[in-house]
Formats: C-alpha cells, sequence, structure tokens
C-alpha cells in the first residue's frame, strides 16, 4: 500500500487548474516583523510569458521568451523587476525555471545556473509538499527543495510545464505564493487592448 503523504505527492498537481490568462498569483513576503505582497497577474502564460506585476509602491511588466523558458540557465531574483517598466527578456527567465534546468535538479540533482547574472548551482536537497490556496481552497502540492550557492533555499513546484518558483528563505528573509486564483475575469491593470498582443 502507498502511503497516503506519498500518494498525496504523486497526485497533487492534479489539484491545481491550467494556467492562462487572467490568472493571478499573490507571494507574501516577511522579513523581520515587516510584511508586503507581490501581485502577478498574467497576460499569457504560453508558449512565451508575458505578465504584469505590482508590488507596495510599484508596479511594471514581464514578457520572457519561450525559448528562455524552455533553455535558459539565468534566473532572474529582481533585476527584471523594474518600477514602471515593460521589460522584455530573451535570455533569462524570472519567477519559473526553465526546463532544461527544472530536467537537470530532477533527473542529475543539481544544475548551473546564474541568479541576477551571478554564476552558480542549485542543488536538489529533496522532494516535499507545501499548501497553497488555490480559487480559495487549500491544496497541497508537490514541490522540489533546492539549495543556492549562497545558501538560500527555494520551493519549486515539481511539474515541469509549471516550474513554478513557491518559496524563497535565505536568512530572515522569506517570499511565499500565498495564493492562486484562475476564476475570475478580468483581472489585469496595465495590459489590456492592443497590448494583450504582447511586445
Amino acid at each position: 500500500m502507498i502511503p497516503a503523504a506519498a500518494l498525496l505527492w504523486l497526485l497533487g498537481t492534479a489539484d491545481l487548474p491550467r494556467f492562462d490568462r487572467d490568472t493571478v498569483l499573490v507571494w507574501q513576503a516577511e522579513n523581520r516583523g515587516h510584511t508586503s505582497e507581490f501581485v502577478v497577474r498574467l497576460a499569457r502564460f504560453e508558449p512565451d510569458r508575458y505578465f504584469e506585476w505590482e508590488g507596495r509602491a510599484f508596479q511594471g511588466t514581464v514578457w520572457i521568451d519561450r525559448k528562455a523558458l524552455e533553455e535558459s540557465r539565468s534566473f532572474l531574483v529582481s533585476r527584471l523587476f523594474q518600477a514602471g517598466v515593460d521589460s522584455r527578456e530573451k535570455e533569462s527567465t524570472a519567477l519559473w525555471l526553465s526546463a532544461t534546468v527544472f530536467r537537470e535538479l530532477k533527473q542529475k540533482g543539481s544544475a548551473d545556473i546564474k541568479m541576477d547574472s551571478i554564476p552558480g548551482k542549485l542543488r536538489l536537497l529533496r522532494q516535499d509538499l507545501l499548501e497553497v490556496t488555490v480559487n480559495k481552497k487549500a491544496v497541497t502540492v508537490p514541490v522540489l527543495v533546492v539549495q543556492d550557492s549562497r545558501g538560500g533555499e527555494w520551493r519549486f513546484l515539481d511539474d515541469e510545464s509549471n516550474p513554478l518558483f513557491l518559496q524563497q528563505k535565505f536568512r530572515e528573509f522569506t517570499q511565499t505564493l500565498r495564493t492562486i486564483s484562475t476564476d475570475r475575469k478580468d483581472t489585469l491593470r496595465w495590459i489590456k487592448g492592443r497590448k494583450l498582443e504582447g511586445p
């Protein structure tokens, strides 16, 4: 008999709905008693990725090329999110690992990567579970727990088609994806009209 935890790990991603236009992702950051939110609203999920983001006082838009989503070894933690800027990225990813890096972590246990242009390595520590609120319901999803070269710990959704960043821990700083919404319409605030076609 398969243990309940193992069965949940195997089946967890089935509970996540497909990401598409109007999907909203909300992360909560905590640092020494201070909290803030980072919100992403998707205009397009595939084959390229196009979204708007909003922090406490700033916002912008990001477009990531489909080739980068498949092959890139560059992951941007903060450099891509410039206030008031419509960023276009052909060489790097952000928020999602590339499929190549994800596969190497699963198959080899490590992968070379640049994080905000600093060369390093990601090392797979273990597979685990994480609870996220999806359309107002608690869902437990399988994750890869990964350590970067500076000692930071990351959790990415264990799904090659959607290797989404779910949590980052570094010293006193923690950032966690709290909610996913896919059941709302007209969530976009800045990507509208002709902008929906992409940059």
